[in-house]
């Protein structure tokens, strides 16, 4: 269990998704390689849904590590 009770930025977790979805990553592929329901992380991206604590570090540790190639 975590007790950190530094605030999580939400709005920068759901920003940070919504350029990664722009830039090319489908919202499907996201959800399945992180073991989440596409329906949840679609409400999420639309402030529909606020994630666990628990769930918004994991997608945080994940889009952390995506790297999207630049087109030239």
């Amino acid at each position: 269990m975590n007790l950190d009770k530094e605030k999580f930025d939400y709005d920068a977790l759901r920003d940070k998704l919504n350029d990664i979805v722009e830039s090319g990553l489908s919202a499907k592929a996201i959800a399945k390689n992180i073991g989440f329901s596409e329906n949840d992380l679609s409400r999420f991206r639309n402030h529909k849904l606020c994630l666990r604590r628990t769930d918004a570090e994991i997608l945080s540790n994940y889009l952390d590590k995506v790297v999207i190639p630049k087109h030239f």
